[in-house]
C-alpha cells in the first residue's frame, strides 16, 4: 500500500470518527504533541549549541510524553485491535479481488498450432452437419 497524503488524512479521520463515536476524548494527544515538539526543539537547540536550554526543553518533553504513555498504549492496542479486525473482515475478498485476471480468446493463445475444441464447439459442429 503506498502511504500519501490522502491515506494519512483519511486515517486521522477514521481515528477521530471512530474515537468520537465510541465517547472517547483526545485530550491526551495535545500534551504528547507539543511534548514531542519540545523534544524535536530540544535536540535542535542542543545541535547549535545551546546545550543547557536544549537538556531542559528535551528533559520536559520528555517528561510530557512519559506522562501520556498511558493513553498512547492504549490508542495503539485500539490500533492494533482494529487493525485485525479489518484485516479479518475484508481479508479474503480482499485478496480474491486484488489478483489481476487477464482475459484471452480462445484462440489467442501463444503457440497454439490448432484452434482448442470445447465440448460447445463440438455439439455446434454437430448440429450444423444435421443441418
Amino acid at each position: 500500500m503506498k502511504i500519501t497524503s490522502k491515506t494519512i488524512i483519511g486515517s486521522i479521520l477514521m481515528f477521530i470518527g471512530l474515537s468520537i463515536f465510541f465517547g472517547g476524548s483526545l485530550g491526551g494527544l495535545i500534551p504528547t504533541l507539543i511534548g514531542a515538539w519540545l523534544i524535536y526543539v530540544g535536540v535542535k537547540k542542543y545541535d547549535k549549541g545551546s546545550k543547557t536550554t536544549g537538556v531542559i526543553l528535551t528533559i520536559i518533553g520528555v517528561l510530557l510524553v512519559a506522562q501520556s504513555l498511558p493513553f498512547l498504549l492504549g490508542i495503539a492496542f485500539a490500533g492494533v485491535l482494529l487493525y485485525f479486525g479489518w484485516k479479518m473482515i475484508n481479508g479474503e475478498s480482499a485478496k480474491e479481488s486484488s489478483g489481476r485476471t487477464t482475459y484471452m480468446e480462445p484462440n489467442t493463445a501463444p503457440n497454439m498450432e490448432e484452434p482448442m475444441h470445447t465440448s460447445f464447439d463440438q455439439e455446434w459442429e454437430d448440429f450444423l452437419k444435421k443441418k
